[in-house]
């Protein structure tokens, strides 16, 4: 009889692990990835009537939809065919080419574009920010790059959105291997949040250090620094804080890890509550906003990582 107990809980553990498993997957993975290839839609209409204010508008939707991506990326976990996706949408913190200058080069001559924007980086979410904000739409050339760009980043989201579909029986089959694959996904994003999207331009990384300057941000062009910032913790809040649908957080009460799991979401908060203080994307003004963030990360690194008994990653500190 005790046997056969056990047994009948051990299934229910398992079938209540699987429900949240998919619902995560349903609510979070599949539909923020779903979303950011409709957003490039959009912004490829804007950019094909050459409607600027518009075009610009819908980067910023995009800018939103990719970080949301960005920040709860498994995908290269579940199928490592995958790992260098995000690397093919967004350029930030890697390597040190100056895509500005390529890019006006290529405007300036009349090899076939096809040609000219061979590498990974003149088609990516960086390189489109910089020709939107800086170039018009109006010269055709600059236009037909804008068009491929999104053309690019569109193929790219949905192969991770079809990526993502192919691989949710891999995520749900084993609930210790996808509650690390989430922990890890959680803390890399908390540590890129706080050294490099706001650390950096604000002068407190230990690589830069008292000496701030705005333009280290990401999309400082386009001053959409602080909608990046705010996606991402919006994603965070979304896979742990309560929802009308069962996610992560809903995961690690069940494990009554509940004090470690309310000090991850109270940084969360604050750290949003600080983000929306920032005007302009002025980063002299962002030292509340990376101690709450210091929090965030300890909270992930330090607490969850020991409760959960998960094994993190681990991530270059200088992002090379």
């Amino acid at each position: 009889m005790i046997k056969i107990i056990f047994s009948l809980l051990f299934i229910v553990n398992i079938l209540h692990a699987n429900e949240s498993l998919h619902s995560i997957y349903e609510h979070i993975i599949l539909k923020n990835s779903k979303e950011a290839v409709v957003v490039a839609e959009k912004l490829k209409s804007a950019l094909e009537k050459e409607d600027t204010p518009l075009a610009k508008k819908e980067f910023s939707e995009l800018v939103k939809a990719v970080k949301s991506v960005e920040a709860f990326y498994i995908l290269g976990d579940l199928n490592d065919e995958y790992i260098d996706l995000p690397r093919y949408l967004d350029t930030f913190h890697q390597g040190t080419e100056d895509i500005k200058s390529q890019l006006d080069m290529i405007i300036k001559e009349k090899e076939d574009l096809s040609l000219a924007l061979y590498k990974n980086s003149h088609k990516t979410i960086n390189a489109l920010e910089y020709l939107l904000f800086t170039k018009e739409l109006k010269n055709p050339r600059v236009k037909a790059m804008a068009l491929m760009m999104i053309d690019t980043i569109h193929k790219n989201l949905t192969e991770i959105y079809e990526g993502y579909k192919e691989e949710e029986k891999h995520f749900v089959s084993n609930e210790q291997n996808a509650n690390a694959m989430m922990l890890n996904a959680l803390i890399e994003s908390a540590y890129k949040l706080k050294e490099w999207c706001v650390g950096d331009p604000a002068g407190l990384s230990h690589k830069f250090r008292g000496k701030p300057d705005n333009r280290r941000a990401e999309f400082h062009i386009s001053k959409n620094a602080m909608v990046a910032v705010q996606a991402i913790l919006k994603t965070h809040l979304k896979v742990l804080d309560k929802q009308d649908f069962k996610n992560f957080g809903s995961m690690i009460r069940s494990y009554q890890v509940t004090d470690e799991l309310q000090n991850a979401i109270a940084a969360l908060k604050s750290a949003l509550a600080e983000s929306q203080k920032i005007k302009n994307d002025d980063f002299s003004q962002a030292a509340p906003l990376y101690e709450s963030l210091k929090k965030l990360h300890t909270a992930y690194f330090i607490s969850l990582i020991g409760k959960l008994k998960v094994t993190s990653k681990i991530l270059d500190s200088d992002g090379d």
